[in-house]
This record gives structure tokens, sequence and C-alpha cells, in this order.
């Protein structure tokens, strides 16, 4: 079996939130075909028990330490010299280190970097074949951070957009192929290249399944994802301003629920709302799915395709989201999933399935029936290992050496 370094951010264990599961599933479908070392940044103390696991799917797993306030204070050099935040926040001397001695023992035949910030590891290792995977346009994403926020902040994001954007370009200009997770993604890219390649995001349809609700349950409302990370911050907080009120007028005992782990103190907020719940950190999602007539996925910032909706699809709920957090779905809006973009039409469209209970369950049955037509994971992940095979073949008389445009690495 060929030898695969697989770069990531983050520890991509266990697979519940948004930048661990792509990791996760592009790691187990690679290890069918390669054996598999992983470089893996862990902010705060290392999850034993997470690298145990991974240890299933890699032969080896490397995990240094990143981030934390010595992260922000690296972040914040690399900004003011010309470099991104992240990039400065993810640097570490020691797993570059380790990586390196790992290749020395037996060279990589391709190395995988997930996410911008990987992308300085990802030219310093040895490797006959190099793929970023940037998941997302980030650059689009802090400028829209930059758009909708007021000075001086607006200055900072707008500056990490222009860095992110330079290790995109530079990404694509050195790597043999670059990910995205959507064609949407691809186009928003705006570099024309036939290397970078839409390989899009799936779900685990055995995992997520439709639930019997109980006859007469009360009607509810769901939103699950990280209630740190500003798009669900911000969408949460718009929903309740702007559309609760009036759709509470109509439905009295409708309730919603805001699950995910670290809500921001404005989410935590929210729960003073009359029939809204913040729940913080659940061990599983699944019965709030369960519990819930319909999931709402009000997003204004946000990049890729979003498990949310996915996996909300694949427990047969209905969903209404914003055009945002749609966009890449291959899907049909009106049959599939409802779409709203003005609080009028979110009150509009809500109060039509709440109203219309054969209508809810055949748009949940029509949504799980897609995800496993287009979204099983083996499937998504199917040209990635492709992508992998065509550079090997590709590469075979190619020397093994690091890139020659290296990126330095901080301490």
């Amino acid at each position: 079996m060929k030898r695969l370094l697989y770069i990531s951010h983050c520890l991509p264990y266990p697979p519940d939130k948004g930048e661990r599961v792509r990791a996760f599933h592009e790691i187990q479908a690679l290890s069918s075909h390669f054996r598999i070392t992983l470089a893996a940044l862990e902010r705060g103390h290392v999850d034993q028990p997470a690298v145990q696991a991974l240890r299933q799917w890699c032969e080896e797993v490397i995990v240094a330490p990143a981030g934390g306030a010595s992260g922000l204070a690296r972040g914040a050099v690399s900004l003011f010299g010309g470099g991104s935040v992240t990039e400065g926040y993810f640097k570490s001397r020691r797993l570059l280190a380790a990586v390196r001695e790992a290749a020395a023992r037996e060279p990589f035949d391709i190395a995988l970097g997930y996410s911008s910030s990987t992308l300085p590891y990802l030219l310093n290792v040895p490797a006959g074949a190099r793929i970023m995977d940037l998941v997302d346009v980030d650059s689009a994403k802090w400028g829209a951070y930059a758009a909708s926020s007021s000075w001086p902040r607006s200055c900072l994001y707008r500056a990490e957009a222009r860095a992110v954007r330079r290790l995109e370009e530079r990404a694509v200009s050195v790597c043999d192929a670059v990910l995205l997770t959507s064609p949407a993604e691809v186009h928003a890219l705006s570099l024309q290249s036939k290397k970078v390649i839409p390989v899009s995001n799936g779900v685990d349809s055995e995992y997520f399944r439709p639930a019997e609700r109980a006859a007469g349950a009360p009607q509810s409302l769901v939103f699950t994802g990280q209630m740190n990370y500003r798009p669900n911050v911000e969408g949460v907080c718009w929903f309740v301003r702007q559309v609760w009120s009036t759709l509470r007028r109509g439905w009295p005992a409708l309730t919603f629920a805001i699950v995910g782990r670290n809500p921001a103190p404005v989410v935590r907020r929210l729960a003073e709302v009359p029939g809204v719940s913040v729940t913080g950190a659940v061990p599983d999602i699944r019965p709030y799915l369960a519990a819930a007539t319909i999931a709402v996925a009000p997003l204004f910032i946000g990049r890729g395709i979003q498990n949310k909706v996915l996996e909300a699809m694949a427990s047969g709920l209905p969903v209404v989201a914003s055009p945002m957090a749609v966009e890449g779905l291959d899907v049909q809006v009106g049959a599939d999933l409802l779409q709203a973009d003005t609080p009028e039409k979110w009150v509009e469209r809500l109060g039509q399935l709440l109203s219309d209970e054969p209508g809810r369950r055949a748009m949940g049955q029509a949504a799980r029936r897609i995800v496993q037509d287009r979204y099983i994971w083996s499937a998504r992940m199917a040209p990635l290992t492709a992508v992998c095979n065509e550079l090997l073949g590709l590469r075979r008389t190619r020397p093994i050496v690091a890139h020659p445009r290296q990126m330095p690495i901080g301490t």
C-alpha cells in the first residue's frame, strides 16, 4: 500500500462538528487505499481516546499543540507581516519536525492538507504529490465578515480576507490538486484551473435516521451547530428577533431548540425569550432532531455544504433554510426543502409546514430520499480516492522532495 500524509488543523475525531466531519470521512475513505499518517494540531489538551480511535484508520497519529494565547500572538505577528491570522495561529515547529522525521523513515507518496492554514506544512514535507483541501473559500467568508462589521474589526477581517486569498491562490499554483466542497465554491474561488475539483460533503444516513414522533407531540423547531461560530450566532439571533415573535402569535405552543456546544453569551440570552431553549453541549443531537417538527437554517454568512442541513434531511425532517444555507446542495427547492430570505417569507414557509402534517411528512420523506440517492459518504468520497490514484499514476517517476517554494513555519 502507498503511503499518505494527512495534515489537519484539528484532531478529526469524534466527527461531531463541521471541521471534524469532512476530515474524518476523508481519512476513513482513504484508509482503504493508503497507509495513513495523520498529523494534527490540537488546541488544549490532547484527547487520547480520540487518538486511539483514529488508529483504526491511521497507522500513525502525530499530534502537536497549537492555538491558545501564543497562537493568537503568532496570528497577530503573521497578519501584520502579510500572512493570515489562521496561518500563524496554527504554526508549530514541533509538528513539522515530527512529520519530517516520519518522512525520513519512509517517504510519503501523497500529502494532503486540510484547510488553507496547513499549506505551509504541505510544502515543507517531502511528498510525491500534494493535494490541498480548501474545503470552502474562506477568503470570501472573511470578506463577508468585513462587509457586515464596523471599524476596526472590518479592517482586520479585510486584511485576513486578502491574506487567505493569497494562500488560496498559492495552493492552486503549487499543488497538484485543490478540493472544494461544491461547484458553487469552485465558482466562488474564481481561479480557472483544471486542478480545482469539487468533492462534496455527505452524511451518514445510518446514523441519522427518521424517528417516529409520538401522536400529539407538541410542534417545535430545531437549529443545530457550533454556537460560538459567528454565522450560527448571527443566524439564530436574527431568527429570534425577526421571525420568532410573529410566528409564535400564530402557534402559541410552538418551541424552538437551539442545540450545540459553547453558546456565545448573546445566544444564551435567547433562552429568556418565551418558547426558546438553548441546550449547550449535548452528547447526541439525534434526540433533538427526532423531537422536532421542522429544522431551520437561517444562515447569512457561510460557505460550502451545510452539514446541519444534510443531517436534518437524513433524519426525515422538513427543512426551511436561507439561500446561503442551501448553496451548493443538489436539491429541488419547494419539493425537497423550502427556502426563505425575508422575515415575511420565513413566517409564511414555516406556517405552511406547521399547518400541513401530510405535506411535512412528504417533504421529510423526499429529503431522506435525496440524501440516500446523492449524499452517502462513500459516494461523495469516490472522487477524492480517484484523484489520489490518478496522481500516483502521473507521478511514478517524480522524486519525493519538499516543494522548492517552501513556506516558513514559526515556533
